[in-house]
């Protein structure tokens, strides 16, 4: 049985149309790629221009001179003990080519169980020291000790890291060091610390 269609006929649909939502969805993630890709590359190209040092731009170099060098710890340590107070200390070496002013020693006390209450120049039970109120000179090649008393404040301190901050001075510029100490107590001498067995 043939079929014959009557009125004109109609024209195609397109082809959006007859994949129903999917289609402009997809032409609308193609054009957004298209954009944010080109607009990638238009920021790279702006950020690396202006990255670009212009021909008088200033340029800044570090040079560590042997006159730079830090004041640092020599490794040695000293304690004694003064009643039930504690005093800890390190030995320092200035290893440049220029003085150095020592204007204050600092204990980092990470567990707390101390408290210091005074600073000295000067080693572990020395009866003559200078006050480390007052700033110190270190000439160049000259070793020294920086030592704090600390007042205890738990029965055995043992288990308690000391470390030492130095503030110097040397060719006009504040510098501060990080000395390093005691990382615990435990080889420290204190009466009420009981041995441990073995």
């Amino acid at each position: 049985m043939d079929v014959i269609e009557i009125g004109p006929r109609r024209p195609p649909l397109p082809w959006w149309r007859g994949r129903g939502i999917a289609g402009p969805i997809a032409v609308a993630l193609v054009i957004g790629a298209i954009t944010g890709y080109l607009a990638g590359i238009r920021r790279a190209e702006t950020q690396a221009h202006s990255a670009r040092p212009g021909p008088h731009a200033p340029t800044t170099a570090s040079v560590v001179t042997a006159e730079a060098q830090p004041v640092t710890w020599t490794g040695n340590r000293c304690s004694a003990q003064l009643g039930d107070r504690l005093q800890l200390g390190v030995e320092i070496v200035n290893r440049s080519a220029t003085t150095a002013t020592l204007d204050r020693i600092e204990p980092v006390l990470p567990l707390g169980g101390l408290r210091a209450t005074t600073s000295a120049w000067g080693s572990c039970g020395q009866l003559s020291y200078v006050d480390a109120k007052t700033p110190h000179p270190l000439p160049p090649g000259a070793i020294t000790w920086l030592t704090i008393t600390f007042d205890v404040l738990m029965p055995c301190p043992a288990p308690m890291p000391v470390l030492f901050t130095l503030t110097y001075t040397q060719a006009g510029d504040t510098a501060i060091s990080d000395l390093g100490g005691f990382p615990d107590l435990g080889n420290v001498p204190y009466t009420r610390c009981t041995p441990s067995p073995g």
